[in-house]
């Protein structure tokens, strides 16, 4: 009997490994287990927004006498303005009901309904703490030391937006504003919104901070630590929100294209672009292969270069933002 080869094309698929389908991700999305695991992760990341918001305010900001923009800036403003007649609580649940009905019909339901569950959340958190811990507040000293009260601020808060837009949220106040905003007038940017609304609830903690007592720079810190804040929030938010997604791309210039894309593609798992080059000194033709892989991948990949084309030429460069079908399978 007359043996049938198979073709070189044919051998090397069965080498590789299946390849992820959008059908596969909707089927493992929908999957009992797909379903729970969004569950968790969304209640998780709630869960941490909320109290890292609630946090912030209460036992970080008020206390060293400056605020923060949004519904929570606002809140601590009128809560230091009444002297604490008005918890925190009240002003926050206050400002955001009414936000979060406008954006159930403006925006997405959606989006509506889990920046409810974070402002629900967040007024529960406030009210645990105002009623249960009212002493729980760090309070910095009046001098250079107070920087760290911003510090610590920005990087609560920073999470806490990064994490409930992941899932598809919001943390109420100015970002719903912004949103909606930018759905009406498409020519907006959200973030220039948000730092329009966030200045003037800032500068006007100077009206609610200020003492005639004190020197100039005395009543312009709480001004300062703001910014500051803000500035410390906005950097932890990006850096969050793109590292989820940040990965390594690789171009590697080799003679043997053939063998190095099938050994990527069979031990990383990843897709492999071949595009045709030409040295413009030596004038010899080859291939550069183009691949994006994880960070945790790169000792395979480099090992893999050296493995099987130790003449290739090859440069890494980072990757801010990987978008496509099969590098990411949950949008968390």
């Amino acid at each position: 009997m007359q043996e049938v080869s198979t073709p070189p094309e044919e051998e090397s698929k069965l080498l590789l490994p299946k390849k992820i389908t959008k059908e596969d991700l909707q089927a493992e999305n929908n999957s009992k287990r797909g379903k729970a695991t969004y569950l968790a992760k969304t209640i998780l990341f709630l869960l941490i927004s909320s109290f890292l918001i609630s946090f912030a305010a209460y036992s970080l900001i008020a206390p060293n006498a400056f605020t923060i923009g949004g519904a929570s800036g606002i809140a601590i403003l009128i809560n230091t303005a009444t002297h604490g007649i008005v918890p925190q609580f009240v002003i926050v649940f206050a400002i955001n009901f009414p936000l979060v009905v406008c954006s159930f019909f403006f925006v997405k339901k959606k989006f509506a309904i889990l920046s409810a569950a974070n402002i629900v959340l967040q007024t529960v958190w406030l009210i645990v703490l105002e009623e249960a811990f009212p002493t729980f507040q760090i309070t910095f000293g009046s001098g250079g030391e107070k920087i760290f009260a911003a510090i610590a601020g920005g990087l609560c808060i920073g999470t806490a937006t990064a994490l409930a837009l992941k899932i598809g949220g919001s943390t109420g106040g100015a970002d719903i504003v912004a949103v909606m905003i930018q759905r009406k007038f498409s020519a907006s940017s959200i973030a220039r919104v948000i730092l329009a609304i966030n200045s003037v609830i800032i500068l006007s903690s100077l009206l609610v901070f200020y003492d005639g007592q004190q020197n100039l720079a005395h009543n312009v810190l709480p001004i300062m630590m703001s910014i500051f804040e803000v500035y410390v929030e906005s950097n932890i938010n990006e850096s969050i929100t793109n590292g989820f997604h940040s990965a390594i791309e690789f171009k590697i210039i080799t003679r043997n294209p053939e063998e190095m894309s099938i050994a990527l593609m069979r031990e990383l798992s990843r897709g492999v672009t071949a595009i045709p080059t030409k040295g413009m000194y030596t004038k010899e033709e080859s291939t550069m292969l183009v691949c994006v892989v994880h960070r945790r991948q790169v000792g395979t990949l480099q090992r893999i270069i050296k493995s099987v084309d130790p003449d290739s030429f090859a440069v890494m460069s980072g990757v801010s933002q990987v978008l496509g079908l099969g590098f990411y399978r949950s949008e968390l």
